[in-house]
């Protein structure tokens, strides 16, 4: 077995409610309980909608987290980076794991200091008002600036956490494939599973469903990025269309663009029966009691990384559906696992949702997706391969800190 080592994650700004957070507290708690030392700096940290119990689970998980509320990566302040390099010091941290390209020049800049090297990771987020213009292909100007910034800053490995983010490696960023690790990100998969026939009649008689209502959930951030209107539009056409057909759809999260997005979805008591608007759910396991109620995962997403609520959803039982963004080549197999539609496509949406509307392809498909995720997805898969890369690039570190 390879030597345990200890590793400074690094990110500009902690948002407890988004999925990165999900992603550091799965990925935090792993690597502990394998026994590597994981240590964080960051910038501020906010915890809205409740999602302090994410932040103290993060820090519960670690030996130390810094919070530089003021930290200035555009222009590292030598006093900041003094107390970085005091935490490594302090810490004897082998690896330097930046979170995200934003803080690639500075992390750089610590690894001269302490002759570390470094293992990226980039975090791709769209936090748009405009979604419907967000484009599908990054401008030239962009890829020339990831392309500056990744062969000036260079990391000995960068973690692609899906097919799509290696393929931007590859050609936006022109980073070597021997440089890049492929590793999709795991979910806490003892909690996301799937249920019992006793708790899923629970979980739905919780919400009040009968047996013949279609259960449709877009669990995320309240941004229209996550496509919320393209759900809403899709549902409502159902209702038009399908008078008989008995459907309910459940927003979970929080974000910017909630008044926005709940004005769009209640225009009438019909729509407020309809759509239903839960918050953010601070506990993963009323997360996992809403996927359990669930038949559907809805993800309409204009733009996306590597949603987690996906494979989330799907060890829970929910058959997703979703646009060829982010991760989509590595989460399900189209109509097996799932279902892939175009962006800004409402009758698409309507279409798959009536489709798994039978019972009897619905459940194929359920036990399709759970099979998928559940061997895909699992925490320990993750932690193992993050903590092996970490492990080995660390192996020929220098001793002290500089």
């Amino acid at each position: 077995m390879s030597t345990p080592t200890t590793i400074l994650l690094f990110l500009r700004r902690v948002d407890c409610i988004d999925g990165v957070a999900a992603y550091l507290e799965t990925l935090t708690a792993g690597l502990t309980a394998r026994g590597d030392k994981v240590v964080i700096a960051s910038g501020p940290v906010t915890t809205p909608d409740g999602s302090v119990r994410r932040r103290d689970a993060i820090r519960a998980s670690v030996l130390d987290w810094l919070v530089i509320d003021d930290l200035n990566i555009r222009t590292p302040l030598p006093g900041q980076i003094k107390q970085i390099v005091a935490l490594i010091r302090k810490h004897q941290v082998k690896v330097i794991g930046p979170q995200g390209f934003s803080v690639l020049p500075y992390c750089w800049i610590l690894s001269l200091f302490c002759g570390r090297k470094m293992i990226a990771i980039y975090h791709p987020s769209v936090h748009a008002q405009a979604a419907r213009d967000i484009p599908t292909r990054r401008p030239f100007k962009a890829r020339l600036g990831y392309r500056l910034i990744c062969n000036a800053f260079t990391a000995t490995r960068f973690i692609a956490a899906s097919k799509e983010n290696e393929a931007f490696y590859r050609d936006d960023c022109g980073i070597p494939m021997r440089r890049i690790h492929y590793q999709v990100m795991g979910i806490d998969s003892d909690t996301y599973r799937a249920p019992s026939d006793q708790e899923r009649a629970d979980s739905r008689a919780a919400f009040g469903f009968t047996d013949n209502t279609l259960v449709c959930v877009l669990s995320g951030r309240l941004n229209l990025v996550k496509g919320h209107d393209v759900a809403v539009d899709a549902v409502r056409q159902l209702r038009r269309e399908q008078p008989g057909l008995r459907i309910k759809c459940l927003f979970a999260g929080a974000g910017s663009q909630r008044d926005e997005i709940e004005a769009y979805a209640h225009r009438d008591d019909a729509d407020r029966e309809t759509f239903v608007f839960l918050g953010f759910i601070n506990q993963p396991e009323r997360v996992r009691a809403v996927y359990w109620a669930a038949d559907i995962l809805l993800l309409p997403s204009r733009f996306e990384g590597s949603p987690l609520v996906i494979p989330e959803a799907m060890c829970c039982g929910a058959v997703p559906i979703r646009t060829p963004t982010g991760g989509w080549t590595d989460q399900f197999v189209d109509r097996e696992s799932g279902f892939i539609i175009p962006f800004n496509d409402a009758p698409a949406l309507a279409d798959r949702i009536l489709l798994l509307s039978d019972r009897e392809r619905l459940g194929k498909m359920r036990q399709s997706a759970i099979a998928f995720a559940s061997a895909k997805f699992s925490k320990k898969a993750m932690i193992d391969g993050t903590s092996d890369l970490f492990r080995s690039v660390a192996a020929g570190e220098p001793a002290s800190c500089a």
